[in-house]
């Protein structure tokens, strides 16, 4: 504890040692008489054992009763001296814009299910960052723009979780034609089939660079973390704008993080050109469909993205009155008890 203003409680003790000496210490000098009833044989009335007594008892009370009133001087002056304490808070600036962006081609849906399943988790942990969602086959659809309604995102990724596994189930042929599944399978391919004839489909470089883009305020704010997770096969079957590798030098140049996630099936130079892409903007790449192994990736990336939080400590002063407030009003209780002890 610290006193603000340490003056004033100097003060106060020093009123207190004055209110002690003019106690305690007897300065001799002679009273004249002046009114009252005088006692005959006044040395006698000090052998009575009931004036003794009641003499012994004043001198205690008058004892007690001037230590409580240093004390309460005393407290007097720790309250407005104002006594406080010095806190360090560390402030974790979550300044973090997170793009998740899918591949939504069939040959992806099984990683994308599991991903999504471990990023839920992720979302719901998140504080303060924007998440925002892009899916892309022939052409990007940006599904969810960045946002910090969490409940929405998580809805958002509920419903593509379960389109992904009721196509795998279909067409494995565990379930036949419903109406949930049409539902559900327009709902993220209408968007994302947008040319599919003309131009194919899995255009892996043109969903990533469409993310790219979708980072609002790039040059306002160049201090804000920006980080793709994206995930794909990256096996090309169309007509791309934009190549992956360019796709990975527009990330680095605005100064996007993207991790990489690929399926476990892949060939060789697909694997090779997207992990040359991600680790150009300073990620990393990863690749497994395994739940367990996907759960470290998710972690994995999870513990890199907070180390870009920025840290700032705050200073902050409180003030702790409570305690010699508390003494305060004890004091002066006992000086109530004790004023009412000498009427007794």
């Amino acid at each position: 504890m610290e006193l603000k203003y340490e003056l004033v409680l100097y003060i106060c003790l020093g009123i207190s040692l004055v209110f002690v000496v003019f106690s305690f210490v007897r300065f001799r000098r002679r009273k004249k008489y002046k009114t009252g009833t005088k006692a005959f044989e006044a040395d006698y009335l000090k052998e009575i054992p009931y004036f003794r007594r009641k003499l012994i008892l004043y001198k205690i009370l008058k004892f007690v009763l001037t230590m409580i009133i240093i004390i309460s001087i005393s407290l007097s002056g720790v309250l407005m001296a104002r006594p406080y304490k010095t806190e360090v808070d560390e402030i974790r600036n979550m300044n973090r814009d997170i793009i998740l962006c899918m591949d939504i081609s069939t040959t992806v849906d099984n990683l994308n299910a599991v991903l999504i399943d471990k990023l839920e988790d992720v979302v719901r942990d998140l504080d303060g960052e924007r998440f925002g969602i892009v899916i892309f086959n022939t052409s990007p659809l940006y599904l969810v723009p960045l946002t910090t309604d969490y409940e929405m995102v998580l809805n958002e990724l509920e419903l593509i979780k379960e389109a992904l596994e009721l196509r795998t189930d279909f067409y494995n042929g565990s379930i036949g034609y419903t109406s949930r599944l049409v539902e559900l399978d327009a709902y993220i391919s209408d968007g994302t089939l947008v040319g599919n004839i003309q131009r194919g489909s899995s255009i892996i470089g043109d969903g990533l660079a469409a993310a790219c883009l979708d980072f609002p305020n790039i040059e306002e704010d160049p201090d804000r973390s920006r980080i793709i997770i994206f995930s794909t096969d990256n096996d090309l079957q169309g007509n791309e704008i934009i190549t992956l590798p360019q796709a990975g030098q527009m990330c680095a140049d605005r100064g996007i993080i993207v991790y990489g996630i690929g399926t476990e099936v892949m060939y060789n130079d697909d694997r090779a050109m997207m992990k040359a892409a991600v680790e150009s903007t300073g990620g990393e790449f990863f690749y497994g469909e395994n739940p367990r192994v996907v759960s470290n990736i998710v972690n994995n990336i999870q513990e890199q993205v907070a180390s870009l939080d920025t840290i700032e400590h705050e200073i902050r002063e409180t003030d702790m009155p409570e305690i010699p407030f508390i003494a305060l009003l004890i004091s002066i209780a006992c000086m109530i008890l004790l004023q009412w002890l000498c009427k007794v």
